[in-house]
């Protein structure tokens, strides 16, 4: 009986080695890839509640016969706000991004006409509303997010921010609001669209 020859051996350990190597890349891919897939699925859990959150507040927009200042919807580059009346009072609510953080703010219940100007004026300037207690909400998506809105005007169709309705001098329908959400990696982004049930 003839043992191994060296030759034969170090083939062996070659192919074992091999083997160990292609193993070991196996495995990091598939760590990698359920990362990732996490990572996606958390971003896509923010949106989404983000998405829920921006719906009640589109439905709550002010109705047009209780609009003081104009027209209650502002779209700014990367920014979009509104009055809203939610419980029992009239606010003003936020959304924009910077930093990469989509943030909502909200401001504190508005008594009187000279609150929600001042509030509404500081909005068109950029400005969000001061938060009333925890009613902030952000979102953090890993790979960055990028943010469009777009509101829907009786007679006009959809404008985007170089046609703000805040703007508008004449009383328009703001029928509906729509919210674009690009995730980072993504080609297609995300979008929702809010009718705000106003004839």
């Amino acid at each position: 009986m003839r043992g191994f020859t060296l030759v034969e051996v170090m083939i062996v350990a070659l192919l074992m080695s091999i083997m160990a190597l292609m193993s070991w890349r196996v495995l990091e891919s598939m760590t990698r890839t359920q990362s990732v897939l996490h990572e996606r699925g958390l971003a896509l859990e923010d949106t989404q509640a983000l998405f829920n959150q921006w719906q009640r507040d589109c439905q709550a927009l002010l109705p047009p016969d209780q609009w003081v200042l104009g027209v209650p919807v502002h779209l700014g580059t990367r920014q979009m706000a509104w009055v809203v009346h939610e419980d029992g009072a009239v606010r003003v609510v936020s959304y924009a991004l910077a930093g990469g953080v989509v943030r909502r703010a909200i401001s504190p219940a508005l008594t009187t006409r000279g609150e929600l100007n001042g509030v509404w004026q500081a909005v068109l300037q950029g400005e969000l509303p001061q938060n009333s207690g925890g009613q902030a909400s952000t979102l953090v998506v890993a790979g960055g997010v990028d943010l469009q809105d777009q509101a829907w005007l009786g007679g006009q169709g959809w404008v985007d921010a170089t046609q703000d309705p805040a703007l508008n001098v004449q009383s328009v329908q703001v029928r509906g609001l729509a919210l674009e959400i690009f995730l980072g990696g993504t080609a297609a982004p995300l979008r929702q669209v809010c009718l705000t049930g106003q004839d």
